[in-house]
């Protein structure tokens, strides 16, 4: 992957500014240095994620701009590798796709994915409907006359938006008619199990097969003091919930 920066030289001498065009300089994931007119710049930049940020010094100032998505030239032919996360943690709404640029009549492409079930002929640029998890997609060229060379990308398809169906009530009124932890859907995670924690992190609760009948939170008879408490929902499959309550007089 090749990173673009965009080096800006500022001159303050009357109104007159100077830039340099933009260059490569640098593979991602490094700290590197640049001169400009005999100032040194150091600078750090990333992997996989858009960067924006500076550096300078008296005269001078360097900015990093956009990371690409995963990229690779294999004998002139580029692979990009686009992917997508779930929007929520119990859909499959991911995917992953590689794309080439322009190759020579008569070049065999084979995608070979991790796991193999994904695509177990070889013959797949995109992948859709997936779940968070790595996924490893391995690209062979074969050119004509024999020469072969291949990219492998590890794509992680990540989960930042928690489970969509379970909607958790923060608010509890001891006194009130809302004054059980309710969490709407727990029935659909017959394997859940549900840990209610005090702020010195002393457990207080934990029960599976939760619901506001008859294995909720706070037990009846149990004396709550009005405050702020935690959560953690384990819905099953590595679907974790962590979050606060606010308990009410």
């Amino acid at each position: 992957m090749k990173h673009l920066v965009i080096l800006l030289n500022f001159f303050v001498f009357g109104c007159i500014a100077q830039s340099i065009s933009p260059s490569v300089i640098n593979s991602g994931g490094k700290t590197s240095t640049v001169t400009i007119n005999t100032q040194t710049v150091i600078y750090t930049d990333n992997i996989g994620e858009a960067v924006i940020g500076s550096a300078s010094n008296s005269t001078n100032k360097l900015t990093q701009g956009f990371l690409q998505p995963d990229y690779a030239s294999l004998n002139g032919v580029s692979i990009t590798v686009y992917s997508a996360n779930v929007t929520c943690a119990d859909k499959r709404d991911g995917y992953i796709k590689v794309e080439l640029g322009p190759y020579p009549a008569g070049t065999t492409v084979e995608y070979f994915w991790t796991p193999d079930t994904l695509c177990p002929t070889h013959d797949c640029n995109r992948i859709d409907s997936l779940s968070a998890g790595t996924f490893t997609v391995e690209t062979k060229l074969t050119f004509p006359g024999g020469r072969k060379e291949s990219k492998t990308s590890i794509v992680v398809i990540s989960d930042k938006n928690g489970i969509c169906n379970l909607k958790v009530y923060t608010g509890i009124t001891l006194t009130g008619g809302n004054s059980k932890f309710t969490i709407d859907n727990i029935e659909l995670y017959p394997e859940a199990r549900v840990s209610i924690y005090n702020r010195w992190g002393v457990r207080l609760f934990e029960s599976d097969k939760y619901n506001t009948v008859d294995n909720y939170w706070p037990v009846k008879g149990e004396k709550v003091v009005p405050g702020t408490y935690f959560y953690i929902i384990d819905a099953g499959n590595g679907k974790i919930i962590k979050s606060w309550i606010e308990v009410f007089e």
